[in-house]
């Protein structure tokens, strides 16, 4: 059997385990299950009414609202994630938050008139879905900073649709950011990369395409996790080791909410970088 061969080629360099996916009859850089997995079962499995996949609309206002059996699509879409966030992948749960962050649920459909459709719905933690789901500066913050707890890198098992790359919040994060692009070579995918419709919504992501999105956060989890030598420390210690003076210089570039509201924010050249 033929392994799928994908468009993009992220070339990671050591201590990385090389990977390379190739593919002509697709456009996802990494990761298609979502276009292949059918969630059709789910409908009654779960006894979820496919009536209700546009939502209910109300009358008088002409608000399209979730549908009335959204606790089923819920449980549905989490179990089909693997209880698991699509973007980051923690663990989420439909009940208490013991077991894991509470699980919402981000429509990736270009109509919203198929917004509730099962095969639209990504299961995400709360973070995940503030930072996914805050499609205008005004509402940064509004309800609360959760955002901030979501990780600047998304995870390469997740749902590549959304694996969108959040805006540096800190010095720290930009610097970062700067010395592990520094370690990641892709070539740019054939079209638009699958996070593109979400990385748009989201005024705190970046454009970056999730090849790279998660090969960062690849690199990032080798840097931690990696062995040490003497002329290879990782990147928190280098950061630590930076003056007082150029750790400051890295917080001018980070994005701060209030900023951002006041439509101040011009992103310095490391931001740049794709």
């Amino acid at each position: 059997m033929e392994v799928p061969q994908f468009d993009c080629q992220p070339r990671l360099s050591e201590p990385m385990t090389e990977f390379t996916f190739e593919t002509d009859a697709q456009h996802a850089p990494y990761n298609y299950a979502h276009l292949v997995d059918d969630r059709s079962h789910c409908y009654h499995r779960f006894d979820v009414d496919p009536a209700y996949d546009d939502g209910v609309v109300d009358p008088e206002t002409g608000r399209r609202d979730a549908p009335p059996d959204f606790g089923a699509r819920r449980r549905a879409i989490v179990e089909f994630y693997g209880h698991r966030c699509g973007r980051c992948a923690t663990r989420v749960d439909t009940g208490s938050a013991d077991h894991g962050e509470v699980a919402y649920l981000f429509s990736v459909a270009d109509d919203a008139a198929d917004s509730w459709a099962l095969r639209q719905l990504v299961a995400v933690c709360e973070p995940c879905y503030d930072l996914l789901s805050t499609d205008c500066a005004d509402q940064i913050g509004g309800f609360g900073d959760a955002y901030r707890r979501a990780p600047q890198f998304p995870a390469w098992t997740g749902d590549p649709r959304v694996a969108v790359e959040r805006l540096p919040l800190t010095g720290r994060e930009v610097w970062f950011r700067d010395r592990l692009s520094d370690r990641v070579a892709v070539e740019p995918p054939a079209g638009e990369s699958v996070n593109a419709a979400a990385a748009r919504e989201a005024c705190l992501a970046r454009s970056t395409p999730a090849a790279v999105a998660v090969a960062l956060n690849e690199v990032l989890l080798a840097d931690e996790r990696g062995p040490l030598s003497t002329a290879n420390r990782r990147l928190s210690d280098r950061w630590d080791a930076l003056s007082e003076r150029e750790q400051s210089e890295y917080e001018r570039c980070a994005v701060d909410a209030e900023t951002v509201v006041g439509g101040g924010f011009e992103p310095c050249v490391d931001l740049q970088r794709a």
